[in-house]
């Protein structure tokens, strides 16, 4: 009998205990928090994946993030009410997995890389490239990081010798259902009891026996997905508009531009471009460039020496010349003044 209540009858995986492999020492074991701000939020997740996350909604973002280190494998469970959207460079030696915890049926879509991505599906498995994630409001993922070398070789061990050729197939793959259910009910009942008992979490045999009764049914979950593993339709051919124009807003976070200028930067047309945007974000292309703008306004207030900082200043080096316009603008993307967000952070640094 395992930790989660069933009987699992499975063999050894590579080793009589299952060592860790590249663990990200930051994601230590703590219980459940609330988090009511999306750069707090960026920067717990950015202790298991470095990304940076834009809110696409106004108001004060309301979250919960609960990370556990199972010794071989990392697990962070993220629930948030707001629509995100998720970028940056993916590590080359960790095999991530990520699903939705949530009870069917799903509010809203996730879209990964211009795809909406079916219930039941893995996805982030490609190993290497960029992240390109957008989630509806009120979600709940979780996100598996494990070494891959590590992770292939319990595939060969336990049977699965085809997973390398299956991880290559593309970045998400749709699973049985049954076979899904097993693992997100698994990740539940570690969440669970993770909460009520966080002592047992400590003790490492706990955490082993956890990462047992897990590897086995992703591994299971990936290599017989059977007639579930069909792709959908190819991604909109706009999404690497989309994209081209993100990596310019990255490359230029404070540098003045204009919608035609934006389109010539990415040889698209107006309308093209905006219906690009439109599908994947929901908005426009200077819609989004002005909440990356005002996101990262925020992440300089929230580090900022309240005593030396003038507001306007830093608001003018991002692009944003009229006082009381981005007062408003702020206000409406996070519920509260810039003033207040200077004066009343207290983990600078």
């Amino acid at each position: 009998m395992d930790a989660t209540g069933q009987d699992q009858k499975h063999r050894p995986l590579h080793g009589e205990r299952l060592e860790a492999s590249g663990t990200l020492k930051k994601c230590d074991f703590q219980r459940s928090r609330s988090i009511e701000d999306i750069v707090r939020m960026e920067q717990a997740v950015n202790a298991l994946l470095p990304v940076e996350l834009t809110q696409l909604a106004g108001g004060t973002l309301r979250g919960e993030l609960q990370p556990l280190d199972l010794g071989p494998l990392q697990v962070l469970r993220l629930r948030f009410d707001k629509p995100l959207h998720s970028a940056g460079a993916k590590p080359t030696d960790r095999q991530l997995i990520t699903l939705d915890l949530g009870a069917p049926p799903r509010q809203g879509v996730i879209r990964s890389h211009g795809e909406e991505l079916p219930r039941h599906a893995f996805f982030g498995l490609a190993g290497g490239g960029e992240i390109h994630l957008t989630t509806p409001e009120h979600c709940n993922l979780a996100l598996l990081s494990l070494d891959r070398r590590q992770f292939l070789q319990w595939g060969l061990d336990l049977g699965f010798p085809g997973l390398e050729d299956t991880l290559a197939q593309g970045n998400w793959q749709t699973l049985d259902p049954e076979r899904f259910a097993r693992v997100r009910g698994c990740l539940r009942r570690i969440f669970n009891l993770a909460e009520r008992s966080p002592a047992l979490i400590h003790d490492p045999r706990m955490r082993d026996l956890m990462a047992r009764d897990l590897v086995p049914l992703l591994l299971e979950a990936l290599a017989r997905r059977g007639h579930h593993s069909q792709r959908l339709a190819r991604p909109p051919a706009r999404i690497e508009l989309v994209k081209a124009a993100q990596r310019w807003m990255a490359d230029h976070p404070t540098e003045p531009i204009t919608l035609d200028a934006l389109c010539r930067q990415v040889a698209a047309g107006r309308r093209t471009l905006l219906q690009g945007f439109r599908e994947q974000l929901g908005m426009g292309p200077m819609a989004f460039l002005k909440l990356r703008r005002l996101h990262g306004v925020r992440r300089e207030l929230l580090t900022a020496d309240p005593n030396t900082t003038r507001i306007m200043e830093l608001a003018a080096r991002w692009g944003f010349l009229n006082p009381g316009h981005f007062a408003h603008d702020y206000r409406m993307l996070f519920g509260e003044l810039p003033s207040s967000t200077l004066e009343a952070w207290d983990g600078r640094g």
